[in-house]
């Protein structure tokens, strides 16, 4: 499906900007990732924008876990998927308390399904966080994605966090970008991964080719860095000429 059809129903809908939504569907588009895994729901408009550049590649599938509460926001993601005529193209998992637990469910079948792209959009604690990026990466194919998102983010910059559960958190954990501390701390230090930070994005690739014979890390594919900033010049290009 065109950018601008699936823009035309989700524009407007929290939480993704429909620019952070075209640099979603073009890098899945560009880059032919097929099978996709998106941890954070929500409202499903990111869901619909996934699905739809799987849609423009011919074939694929998104799967897109967050809990069950996002079942009563609305508008939700059954309904967007209803409205942009892609649900052909999606499972939606929800869970009653972690998606955690229904990564383990997928890590636990036969064959467990491996991905090319995961868009990491939820959760964004270090405990939450750290632990999907464990279990995320067995289901990751060499030469895979990881898109981060979030990385600004902190409780104590969230007003509506201050209570309830996030009282608990110390002074030190609310005041933490969790999210960028796993990017730091559990991606980079893995050695397999190659990161780059872009805004509030940190975006990783596994590497194709690991080798340890001289002590350290090679890639066949060109920097991550160089790529994505041919990414945004193209991007800049399309929205001038729009």
């Amino acid at each position: 499906m065109d950018f601008d059809q699936v823009a035309s129903h989700v524009d407007g809908v929290p939480h993704i900007r429909k620019s952070a939504g075209r640099r979603l569907y073009d890098f899945v588009v560009e880059h032919e990732l097929r099978s996709v895994l998106e941890l954070g729901t929500s409202h499903g408009v990111s869901t619909c924008y996934l699905a739809a550049a799987v849609d423009e590649l011919g074939e694929g599938r998104v799967v897109t876990l967050d809990r069950r509460i996002a079942e009563s926001l609305e508008p939700n993601v059954f309904e967007l998927l209803a409205r942009t005529q892609l649900s052909q193209h999606v499972d939606v998992i929800l869970a009653e308390r972690t998606f955690t637990w229904e990564l383990r469910r997928l890590l636990d079948q036969p064959s467990p399904p491996q991905f090319d792209f995961v868009f990491l959009d939820a959760g964004h604690t270090w405990d939450v966080t750290g632990f999907a990026f464990f279990l995320v990466d067995r289901m990751l194919k060499p030469g895979g994605w990881m898109l981060f998102d979030d990385l600004n983010w902190s409780i104590a910059k969230s007003p509506s966090l201050s209570g309830g559960q996030w009282a608990r958190y110390s002074e030190e954990e609310r005041e933490a970008e969790q999210v960028r501390m796993v990017v730091d701390t559990l991606v980079q230090g893995d050695g397999r991964y190659e990161t780059h930070y872009d805004g509030n994005w940190g975006w990783a690739q596994k590497l194709t080719d690991v080798g340890s014979a001289a002590g350290g890390v090679r890639s066949s594919s060109p920097p991550i860095a160089a790529r994505l900033e041919r990414m945004a010049r193209s991007l800049r290009s399309h929205l001038t000429r729009s």
